[in-house]
């Protein structure tokens, strides 16, 4: 009977799960029509004139009743960090932006509000449909909301340069992405190369200085862990330019193929910075404390499948990667966050001082994933010693 209820709630739970991931793929966003009278107050109605991007015609009518076109709004969108975001843009008869507004978003909320507070979508009115609009060049990037600020000019740009190549007839080109490669994404290869040197040859010293360089790298200096605000986005198809977030896709793609290969989770215990600290914080405070009943503690770490679940399908209702984004990575390495992520952090931090791991053992969704990734190896390499 157990055995038949725990089947009845694993099928109803994987019903539900691709139910809400079928509705993240297909559901549309609301009207748009407010978005568009906001960018073009003057126009008194909107025809549409072409599908792809969305761009429709600003009409008034004069004192005869004649109708006038007035100018342009184009709807485009383009990746952010947490997801896509869609903006609107008001063009006028001179080929000049006129006023733009994101119309709606899957991005993390604070990187969006940060936006917005420091005026970023003003500095595109004025600007020519011609131009670029290129990040550091025609606009400043917003600093601590960079790929934000680059999804949301290049939305405006692609939209622009639409109109401008079909409405007035302009050769223009969208510019090129140059494929990013730097001081982050040399940090990040060469820390997992080091990783994957001492699994390989087990070589434990190196385990330490791979944690202290994920702690540093990967944390506090460019904020890029793995959370479920990622493994969500990845089942929406929310998926980063690989020219512009190359460590998305190493981290992403490249460490799940490794955990395969190699058949060790060589994330949670070597690379991620959070589990970094959470072994300092053991080694300072002792990190002894054990639950008297084992049965208990097993019990409690069940609460990260409901976590990565229920994270899961609140993002696919909301279609926002960033909701599943519940670990306090984003509060504690990009110091940025909402009201209980700020209470939780020191909950977790003072906890792991005495409980080894805490946030690992009983929250983290990163040992559970691994899990995902290494049973089908398991069952594989099985087969083939058979």
């Amino acid at each position: 009977m157990k055995k038949l209820l725990s089947k009845m709630i694993v099928f109803a739970a994987t019903a539900v799960f691709l139910l809400t991931l079928g509705f993240s793929w297909t559901y549309t966003d609301n009207d748009i029509i407010p978005f568009m009278n906001q960018v073009f107050p003057e126009a008194q109605s909107f025809q549409k004139i072409a599908s792809s991007p969305v761009i429709y015609e600003g009409i008034t009518k004069d004192q005869n009743g004649r109708e006038e076109k007035i100018g342009y709004v184009v709807i485009e969108q383009a990746v952010a960090y947490g997801g896509p975001v869609k903006m609107v843009t008001g063009i006028d008869l001179k080929g000049k932006i006129v006023g733009t507004v994101i119309a709606a978003h899957k991005d993390t909320p604070s990187f969006i509000d940060k936006v917005i507070d420091q005026k970023y979508l003003e500095k595109f009115i004025g600007k020519d449909i011609t131009d670029p609009l290129s990040i550091n060049k025609d606009i400043d990037r917003i600093s601590g909301a960079t790929f934000s600020s680059r999804g949301i000019a290049k939305a405006i740009s692609q939209g622009s340069h639409a109109v401008a190549r079909g409405e007035f007839r302009l050769n223009v080109k969208d510019e090129v992405e140059p494929f990013k490669f730097g001081a982050k994404e040399t940090a990040v290869i060469a820390l997992v190369i080091l990783t994957v040197i001492g699994v390989a040859f087990k070589q434990r010293k190196l385990r330490w200085i791979a944690l202290i360089g994920s702690l540093v790298f990967i944390g506090f200096q460019y904020n890029t862990p793995i959370s479920m605000a990622n493994i969500a986005a990845l089942f929406m198809g929310n998926l980063p330019s690989i020219r512009e977030n190359l460590v998305w896709y190493i981290l992403l793609i490249g460490i799940p193929v490794i955990t395969f290969i190699i058949g060790k989770n060589i994330y949670c215990f070597w690379l991620c910075p959070f589990g970094a600290l959470q072994e300092i914080t053991a080694k300072v405070g002792g990190g002894k404390f054990k639950c008297c009943n084992k049965a208990i503690e097993a019990k409690a770490a069940k609460i990260r499948y409901i976590l990565i679940y229920l994270a899961l399908i609140g993002a696919f209702l909301t279609k926002s990667p960033s909701f599943a984004g519940y670990e306090p990575f984003a509060t504690l390495f990009g110091r940025q966050g909402f009201g209980i992520q700020w209470l939780i952090l020191p909950v977790v931090i003072f906890s792991s001082f005495f409980i080894s791991r805490f946030w690992c053992r009983f929250f983290c969704p990163g040992l559970i994933l691994n899990e995902i990734i290494l049973r089908p190896r398991r069952y594989i390499m099985g087969i083939l010693e058979k």
